[in-house]
């Protein structure tokens, strides 16, 4: 068959193109899609099935089989609409909708087994984004699947969800911080990438395999960019230190390594500034500075709007009085990072880059100092828990950062 599999009589197939010459009745034949079962195999490779939804059968020829049918054990979940078979196994990777999860979870008549990819595709360019270096657990993955609803929207929703400040920052985010990460290794060049992909392991064994490795490996290249060292040079000197008792060896380093120098602050509080080998880059230069003043300007939007807004938000405890500044920089984090709007939780999950980090730990010290008791203590425990770490983990946590009062100068 097509797929390079073989069958024989009784097994399930499936067709992948229409064949009108192939008639099932007057009005009828073989399309795309459709399900058969083989009832015999013919000397030269030919196939006579019948259909599994009327029970009609039909001839195919050895060159359309060789061409166009694969076997239908395994099909997506748009194809299987209507489909039954007595056990289902399916396979989600969370980009899935609540309908589509519906209709994969309704196809076995006595048993639904569902798998969830809880693993990067191995997509080198998927490394730096958010899902990838703090990978969600099979319960996030489910949650967000059924967030999703893909009813379709009418135009005019769609063209107001489109000009929403906080629909559009994260993305605006994304590809600021893309940019800089793609900018780095052009600059350093394929050769000092392949290297550093090849060799990290040599100098901290499995290095390449921990959670943090995709941030670990954005930073060093930008180091490499600004100062023109191999990256492989910074990394060592972060693994002078012991690392035996790191539950994120790449993490550990992470925090170990300096931040690149930048021309001027970051658009947000914890996203960097851009660096001056990128500064003056006759393509990156340009581009970076317009996505930086985009994110600013769309920041100040959703201050903005929060600010006007007189209904408590979902993550004010009770009795709290956040006062104006925090809701707005808390509604900035939320729309950045693409936190769900019903999650009670301030900043939601944890966030493993180091001013990324620091930026949540201050918004979730404002917020609580401001709400109810228990909040107060839980972030006085978090604190405690905090200086028990080592010294070398302790000198990374500086004060927050302050918001630079304009954005960079740049042409949107």
């Amino acid at each position: 068959m097509a797929d390079g599999n073989r069958a024989s009589v009784g097994d399930v197939i499936i067709t992948r193109s229409n064949d009108r010459r192939l008639r099932l009745t007057a009005t009828d034949w073989v399309k795309n899609g459709d399900r058969w079962t083989i009832t015999q195999v013919g000397q030269l490779g030919d196939l006579t099935v019948r259909q599994t939804r009327s029970h009609l059968t039909v001839r195919l020829p050895a060159e359309y089989v060789r061409q166009s049918t694969g076997l239908g054990y395994a099909t997506t979940v748009r194809a299987a609409q209507g489909v039954t078979a007595d056990t289902m196994h399916g396979l989600a990777t969370g980009q899935e909708s609540r309908q589509q999860l519906y209709t994969m979870l309704t196809r076995g008549r006595t048993a639904n087994h569902l798998y969830l990819q809880v693993v990067g595709d191995g997509d080198p360019h998927t490394l730096i984004r958010p899902e990838t270096v703090a990978p969600r657990t099979p319960t996030e993955t489910l949650q967000q699947i059924l967030d999703r609803d893909d009813t379709p929207t009418s135009a005019t929703t769609l063209l107001r969800e489109l000009s929403d400040p906080a629909a559009r920052l994260f993305d605006a985010v994304q590809r600021y911080t893309d940019g800089l990460h793609v900018a780095a290794e052009q600059l350093v060049g394929p050769q000092i990438v392949g290297a550093l992909d090849g060799q990290a392991d040599h100098i901290v064994p499995d290095l390449t395999s921990e959670p943090s490795w995709p941030t670990l490996r954005a930073h060093l290249l930008a180091l490499a960019a600004e100062s023109g060292e191999h990256p492989l040079l910074h990394l060592q000197t972060a693994a002078d230190r012991e690392l035996d008792d790191a539950g994120d060896m790449a993490a550990v380093l992470d925090w170990r390594l300096r931040e690149p120098a930048a021309i001027g602050q970051g658009p947000l509080q914890w996203l960097p500034g851009i660096p001056g080998a990128f500064h003056d880059h006759p393509v990156w230069g340009e581009y970076l500075a317009q996505r930086a003043a985009l994110i600013a300007d769309l920041a100040n939007q959703i201050r903005e709007d929060a600010n006007r807004d007189s209904t408590p938000p979902v993550w004010a405890t009770p009795g709290s009085l956040p006062n104006v500044a925090i809701v707005g920089e808390v509604a900035v984090w939320r729309a950045a990072n693409r936190i769900d709007p019903w999650d009670r939780r301030p900043t939601g999950a944890g966030q493993l880059q180091t001013a990324a980090a620091l930026w949540q730990q201050h918004l979730d010290r404002s917020v609580a100092y401001r709400s109810d008791d228990r909040s107060r203590r839980d972030v006085q425990a978090h604190e405690a828990a905090r200086k028990d770490r080592r010294p070398e983990d302790q000198q990374r946590w500086p004060q927050p950062p302050a918001r630079p009062n304009s954005p960079p100068a740049a042409r949107l």
